[in-house]
């Protein structure tokens, strides 16, 4: 793992193929005692680990839902369903609800209430890669537990923009920069043009 700590906040990067071994850890977990026929992913995290998993599955349907509780690192709102699920019944379906990070668990809790369960599935379990230990809901399938923020292969842009002001803030101007560069696994040029055209 790796992980960097900034002014008191703690920060785990995921490489792709880190990512790669991860979903894979997951999908023998998820085999060795279910057997889902429907995989719906939340937007948008999950949505990358449920498109790894129906790879590895072989599925060729993969359904979404879109929603959002995050404004900022450790700044959550309540739920908010943006894109509900396409499908309107779930009736003799065995469903995996797969998210990338169980923080709280609600996202997956709420999303479970508000948008499957309502449709009948016949069974319908959830699955993360990663779980933090202060978590009110566990997912039924999981690789890893962490108390540092999670920063996924996707979310170079979205990190810089976050992570930017806090890293130069810690280190100074220059030095921010290239620290951020190397744990993004970057240039510092890309990151300093990032930041520049904001």
């Amino acid at each position: 793992m790796e992980i960097l700590e900034v002014g008191g906040l703690r920060y785990l990067r995921i490489t792709w193929s880190r990512l790669e071994e991860l979903v894979e850890e997951l999908a023998a977990k998820i085999e060795s005692d279910y057997a889902p026929d429907t995989i719906i992913g939340i937007l948008r995290g999950g949505v990358i680990v449920a498109h790894f998993l129906s790879d590895i599955f072989d599925f060729k349907e993969l359904y979404t839902i879109g929603c959002t509780s995050y404004e900022d690192i450790r700044v959550k709102r309540g739920l908010r369903i943006y894109s509900p699920l396409a499908l309107k019944d779930l009736s003799d379906r065995r469903v995996l609800l797969v998210d990338d990070v169980a923080d709280s668990g609600g996202t997956l809790r709420e999303v479970l209430e508000k948008e499957v369960k309502p449709k009948n599935p016949l069974e319908v379990r959830t699955a993360t890669l990663h779980v933090k230990p202060w978590r009110t809901y566990d997912p039924d399938y999981y690789v890893e537990v962490t108390d540092a923020w999670i920063v996924y292969p996707w979310e170079r842009y979205e990190m810089t923009r976050q992570l930017a002001p806090k890293f130069i803030e810690h280190y100074g101007p220059e030095e921010g920069v290239k620290i951020l560069a190397e744990f993004l696994g970057e240039e510092a040029g890309k990151i300093k043009a990032r930041i520049m055209s904001r």
